[in-house]
């Protein structure tokens, strides 16, 4: 076994060793629970869509630029940009989902 899979396994091992724990949800609110919507009506009034998208990519910018050895082999980079994408898709969802609660009913874009 290569080191830097050694460092990933003991990196995450927490989350896998108590799965049962990890899969919960740990910090939203009993409200929040009841009213999912209202986490992405906050987070969006909080927070623009270009704003996400720079953040986003500063994080991943930051993990495959610097020497980390969590993302040191080509596959690891790819499956960081391919996470990218795919909360950045969540992302753009969350904006339509907050959009379209604001609007009232009967109304179309």
């Amino acid at each position: 076994m290569q080191p830097s899979v050694n460092l990933k396994i003991n990196f995450m091992s927490c989350f896998l060793e108590r799965k049962e724990v990890f899969d919960e949800v740990l910090l939203l609110g009993e409200e929040e629970v009841r009213d999912p919507v209202s986490v992405f009506e906050r987070f969006f009034s909080d927070y623009r869509l270009h704003e996400c998208r720079y953040i986003l990519w500063a994080m991943v910018e930051t993990c495959l630029t610097t020497d980390n050895t969590e993302f040191g082999n080509p596959e690891e980079r790819a499956d960081l940009l391919l996470r990218y994408k795919d909360l950045e898709r969540l992302l753009e969802a969350g904006t339509l989902l907050v959009k379209q609660k604001k609007k009232p009913s009967g109304q179309e874009k």
